[in-house]
C-alpha cells in the first residue's frame, strides 16, 4: 500500500522525496523520524488520524472529509473493519522505518 498510495510523494524510502514532491507547494515530509520529531516515542494515534482524515495543512491529502486514500480504503467505511486493518498495517510499516 505504502509504494502504491504514499510513495509518489513521500519516496520510497518515505524520505520526502518521491517523484511528485518537487511540484508540491509544501514538501512531503520525512516518514523515517516522526519518532524524532515527536519525542522519541512513534506517534501512533497521530498517523492513525492522518491516514483516515488528512491534514489541513497538506492539501494534496484533500479534505479532511475526503482524504485522497478514499480509493485505498474503496467504498467501506473509514471505521469498517477492512479500512482499520489497512490503517493498521500501514501504520505499522511506517513505524518499521523509522531512523534508529
Amino acid at each position: 500500500m505504502f509504494n502504491t498510495y504514499c510513495a509518489v510523494c513521500h519516496g520510497k524510502d518515505a524520505k520526502g522525496d518521491g517523484p511528485a514532491a518537487a511540484v508540491l507547494k509544501v514538501p512531503p515530509p520525512n516518514l523515517t523520524t516522526l519518532c524524532l520529531r515527536h519525542g522519541g516515542t512513534y506517534p501512533t494515534a497521530y498517523v492513525e488520524t492522518v491516514l483516515k482524515f488528512g491534514v489541513e495543512t497538506a492539501p494534496a491529502h484533500g479534505a479532511k472529509d475526503m482524504p485522497i486514500w478514499g480509493p485505498v480504503l474503496g467504498a467501506i467505511s473509514v471505521n469498517a473493519p477492512e479500512a482499520e486493518l489497512r490503517i493498521h498495517n500501514l501504520n505499522q510499516y511506517i513505524e518499521s522505518l523509522q531512523a534508529k
